[in-house]
């Protein structure tokens, strides 16, 4: 018999506050859209991005093997499989985000994956609660939390499960305590 891991909320709530930090959505899609950034070229790369959320964001990306160091004649960043996949999650609440005009008609790219996160929270969050809890404690109604959906129904729910999945398939997102500057950095909004 298997058993299938299944996330806390607390759990859950922290790998959404690892995804939402401003440096980490910078760093994968930079390098998901450009290729591999060159070690001596991550400060003109990223010169818009604070270089204490540049630093954090490559602790986060190594941490969960989002990125490693490859070789192109000299030391470069390169995407994992993981990294590639997460850039995927990034682009899906991205497009999502600006065909509904979230959470403004002229957001930068960062804000809208930020704010969709901020709105997924709370469903993510709900879900995990829904599924540890057993027969007889499962929450008799959970506050609906509705997504603005241009798409038709199930557009929230692609965009959860889009997260959720790769969460699943991610689990050292949801282990060890959060990052100081990555929770500081989603709370305080995006610097890009």
């Amino acid at each position: 018999m298997t058993t299938t891991f299944v996330p806390s909320p607390a759990q859950v709530a922290r790998a959404v506050t690892v995804l939402s930090h401003p440096g980490l959505i910078r760093l994968v899609t930079e390098i998901d859209d450009n290729g591999p950034v060159p070690r001596r070229m991550l400060g003109r790369t990223f010169s818009d991005v604070p270089r204490h959320q540049v630093r954090a964001a490559l602790e986060i990306a190594r941490a969960h093997q989002l990125l490693r160091v490859g070789h192109r004649g000299e030391p470069c960043y390169l995407l994992t499989a993981r990294g590639a996949d997460l850039a995927d999650v990034y682009d899906t609440l991205a497009r999502w985000a600006r065909a509904q005009q979230v959470p403004a008609p002229a957001s930068d790219f960062v804000t809208r994956i930020q704010h969709t996160l901020a709105l997924l929270r709370h469903d993510l969050v709900a879900g995990a609660a829904t599924e540890t809890a057993g027969p007889h404690q499962r929450p008799q109604s959970v506050e609906a939390h509705s997504l603005p959906d241009v798409q038709g129904a199930g557009g929230g729910h692609r965009l959860s499960s889009a997260v959720s999945a790769w969460i699943s398939a991610n689990p050292s997102v949801l282990t060890g305590p959060a990052d100081r500057s990555a929770a500081a950095a989603a709370q305080g909004g995006s610097t890009c």
